[in-house]
């Protein structure tokens, strides 16, 4: 971090108001008349106050704390802005605010348009609200994890009964399309007009939400009161990270809509800067030294996301001030605009903190922040309960909180309706912003993602009623409990439930098990010598025929990423589907499923099933993958996986339609990680198709093409398994390993093409260099198949991210923004296009994020 810039010897004034530097604040602000002259002291002044302890009062600036409805009266800067987004909203019914973290759209919403639709008055570029918006009801939340139930809550938060707000969010999971009813009896009840339905970090949806169920359930039921064909009663605005925007993408109605209705937030510029600084502090009467205002502007530059940094180093200015002054030395002594937030956050850890409380405070900001594998870390509104271990008492905490919301770095709240109390991060500045965080987080990251899998499966479990289906087992339960086994006072006690819970469920299945063999043996030994005899002849036919292995619970594949190969079939000249004569489905079966064994060796995390003797004896039994068309394929493949608990199923034919016969190695992908994987018109497929001349006995002449391809397969699930684990870089690595054995594979680029996409947002340095790689990977998957729809929005979502970094200062705008809308027709070129395909599979969508 650098230090903040030396002040100018000739410090530029501001453009001066058309009145002088006397500005009244009629209207909003009660007639309040401020003198911005009187506001700025100069240096000599400023030098005789040095020495002198700081005036009382209460402080101009919020610090890393948005904006609220009560705060609309110190709200400066984005005037113009707020007036914008306003007469938007009187000729559409759905509005997305998008921009980059920092970039002030809660502070815009809550204190200027908010304000401004109940207020009614004039604007700052003079026009007028709708004329009825003081009459309308208005609701702000934000998703969580449960964006369904935060729904519900907003909407029936002053109801009676905490039983109504069961039944709603049963009739909004029930049915999605019910929202519009619900609204509409609510505005009955109040007696209003219209609702203004506010969605305040919308991203939540996708980095908190990790049920695909419910957040398609929370969608559908916001774009069924927003059809623009269907008018009703209720406006909506959401805003949204513009570092999410791309995992719109997969939800094409509402990607459209937001792409169709959308306002981008760039940066302030420098004469609304020095409003946003200059006028709070002198409605309060308070004052500046003189090339203050001027040094705090260069610092800040340009950035859209930096405003929260130069509010908490405007608070930590004001907390430096020489009676009503503040001066460059206490800016200096802040840290600056860029140092500010950290040096604030270092001081309170080490200073005000015992030695016995950093760690509790360590535990809290980890707790408080959200790991995301694809965009930059956001904050985490978590329960005050999650935070109460064996080892830490709610007093404890409580002392530790305390500090730290004294220092605005973390706020407290209560989740409506009820008293649940939450925690927070004031910002997720803090997050990007401070070193020894940013430390922390990457010490265990692959620690800190199973310790919120635990958090997000204990929270899960106590909704369902301690539903025994919701325990964890298997190699999942192995993983976490190792875990927590290193690092037992970590763990909440919610998590220490639960966790305990589901290893009692393994013991009490392993008893039963023992007791069932047990009862065998008793019965051998006690029985007369007759029956004992009977008895071991029914065994033996019970063991001979097989009965013992149909009786038996058929297993289930356990491995962090599963690889189902099923056994390949024969299609004849007719058309029918059926087994291959002889060995020759079985045996290029077992070649693929014995290399991939050999590939993934090294790998424990991968999991390879092929159908044989081991597996008769678990009653399992793979089969084939039925079906002509990809469609059919996909089904076939998609009952398979879950079935076996699979993530990838390799698959195939032996064509007999032409001559010679042809074979046709496939694979399937069972929809994870938010994304449901297309199948294109040609299938998922890894190279081109094999002849074969005898279809019983296939020769070695096509093992080692079937080897290159189970190799590119091998890479794949690979790449798919690092993805699981957050390692972008190593799966990138990974497909383009695969690529090496694949090179003309449309299915191989699209996930090269992802991945530098992903990789393109967070390594900034390389990011011009990834995205084009991204271009040109989704660019040569279409050449490669252009009946593939996920490359063409693929290629989409990057036309929109470049369009999205090159949206300008709103003082440099011209030059910017036509690029950027070029890239933007761009990226909508691309999605009509993937729309103008046929569909071929339920599996539809995009894992392009």
């Amino acid at each position: 971090m650098g230090k903040p810039s030396a002040p100018r010897r000739n410090p530029k004034k501001p453009a001066q108001n058309p009145a002088g530097d006397v500005y009244n604040l009629g209207g909003d602000f009660r007639h309040a008349t401020i003198n911005i002259h009187s506001t700025l002291v100069s240096a000599q002044e400023v030098k005789e106050l040095e020495s002198l302890p700081p005036d009382p009062g209460d402080p101009p600036y919020l610090g890393l704390q948005y904006f609220n409805e009560e705060d609309a009266d110190r709200f400066f800067g984005r005037e113009l802005l707020t007036a914008r987004l306003v007469n938007r909203l009187k000729s559409t019914r759905f509005l997305a605010v998008i921009g980059d973290s920092g970039s002030g759209k809660s502070s815009l919403v809550r204190a200027g348009v908010v304000p401004a639709l109940k207020r009614g008055v004039r604007l700052g570029d003079d026009s007028l609200p709708p004329t009825d918006s003081p009459k309308w009801e208005y609701r702000l939340f934000t998703p969580s994890a449960h964006p369904v139930d935060a729904l519900a809550a907003a909407l029936n938060y002053d109801a009676a009964s905490p039983a109504s707000l069961t039944a709603m969010v049963a009739s909004l999971q029930g049915d999605p399309h019910s929202l519009s009813l619900i609204i509409r009896q609510m505005l009955a009840r109040r007696g209003s007009p219209r609702l203004f339905l506010v969605i305040d970090q919308f991203e939540e949806a996708f980095s908190q939400c990790h049920q695909e169920g419910e957040r398609r359930a929370f969608f559908e039921a916001l774009l069924s009161v927003c059809d623009p064909a269907d008018d009703q009663p209720v406006s909506v605005l959401i805003l949204l990270r513009a570092d999410f925007y791309a995992r719109l993408a997969q939800y094409d109605r509402l990607r459209d809509l937001v792409a169709s209705q959308q306002e981008f937030i760039g940066a302030m510029t420098r004469n609304e800067l020095f409003d946003a600084i200059v006028k709070p502090a002198a409605l309060g009467n308070w004052k500046i030294q003189e090339g203050l205002v001027e040094v705090m502007l260069d610092d800040i530059g340009n950035e859209p996301g930096a405003l929260p940094l130069l509010s908490h180093a405007l608070l930590e200015t004001w907390n430096r001030r020489r009676q009503r002054t503040m001066t460059l030395s206490g800016y200096t002594e802040a840290g600056g605009v860029r140092g500010a937030i950290a040096r604030t956050a270092e001081a309170v850890f080490q200073q005000r903190l015992t030695a016995e409380q950093r760690p509790i405070a360590r535990m809290i900001f980890l707790r408080l922040t959200e790991l995301n594998e694809d965009a930059q870390d956001t904050r985490r509104r978590a329960p005050f309960s999650e935070l109460i271990t064996r080892a830490i008492d709610s007093l404890t905490i409580d002392a530790v909180l305390s500090i730290l919301v004294e220092a605005r770095l973390v706020t407290t709240g209560v989740v409506e309706p009820g008293d649940v109390k939450t925690v927070e991060v004031a910002h997720e500045a803090l997050i990007r912003e401070w070193p020894t965080l940013r430390q922390w987080l990457e010490e265990d990251r692959e620690g800190l993602l199973l310790h919120r899998q635990l958090t997000d499966a204990a929270a899960d479990w106590l909704r369902l009623q301690r539903d025994p289906g919701a325990l964890f087992r298997g190699k999942r339960l192995q993983q976490v409990s190792d875990w927590a086994d290193k690092n037992p006072t970590l763990l909440s006690l919610d998590e220490q439930t639960f966790l305990q819970a589901s290893r009692q469920a393994l013991a009490e299945e392993q008893a039963r098990e023992r007791r069932y063999r047990q009862a065998l043996v008793l019965r051998r030994v006690v029985f007369p010598v007759s029956a004992v005899t009977l008895i071991g002849v029914l065994v033996a036919l019970f063991f001979l025929t097989g009965l013992n292995v149909r009786f038996k619970t058929p297993a289930k594949m356990n491995g962090v990423f599963n690889v189902a190969v099923a056994e390949f079939g024969l299609i004849d000249a007719e058309g029918n589907q059926g087994a291959a004569p002889g060995e020759g489905g079985t045996l290029v079966s077992g070649w693929v499923a014995n290399k991939l064994r050999s590939e993934l060796a090294p790998d424990p995390n991968l999991l390879v099933w092929q159908d044989g003797p081991e597996l008769r004896r678990q009653n399992v039994q793979i089969g084939r993958v039925a079906g002509l068309t990809p469609a059919e394929r996909a089904a076939s493949a998609a009952a398979l996986a879950e079935r076996l608990n699979a993530q990838m199923v390799v698959f195939g034919d032996i064509d007999t339609r032409q001559q010679p016969a042809r074979l046709k190695l496939e694979f399937w992908l069972a929809p994870q990680l938010d994304y449901r994987f297309e199948v294109s018109a040609n299938g998922y497929a890894t190279g081109g198709d094999l002849p074969i001349r005898d279809v019983a006995h296939p020769g070695i002449e096509i093992q080692p093409e079937v080897n290159r391809q189970a190799s590119t397969l091998a890479w794949v699930a690979l790449g798919l398994t690092r993805m699981r684990f957050g390692q972008e870089r190593e799966a990138l690595q990974a497909f383009r390993q695969a690529e090496e054995f694949a090179p003309d594979s449309a299915a191989v680029q699209f996930f090269i093409g992802r991945e530098s996409l992903f990789l393109s947002d967070s390594d900034l340095p390389n990011q011009q260099t990834l995205t084009d790689e991204a271009e040109a990977a989704f660019r040569r998957a279409i050449a490669l198949d252009p009946a593939y729809g996920n490359a063409y929005i693929g290629l989409g979502s990057v036309f929109f991210a470049s369009a999205k970094r090159l949206v300008p200062p709103v003082d440099q705008a011209e030059e910017g923004l036509r690029q950027a809308k070029a890239l933007v027709e761009q990226a909508l070129e691309a999605y009509r296009q993937a729309e103008s395909l046929p569909t071929v599979s339920e599996e539809s969508g995009t894992p392009v994020g």
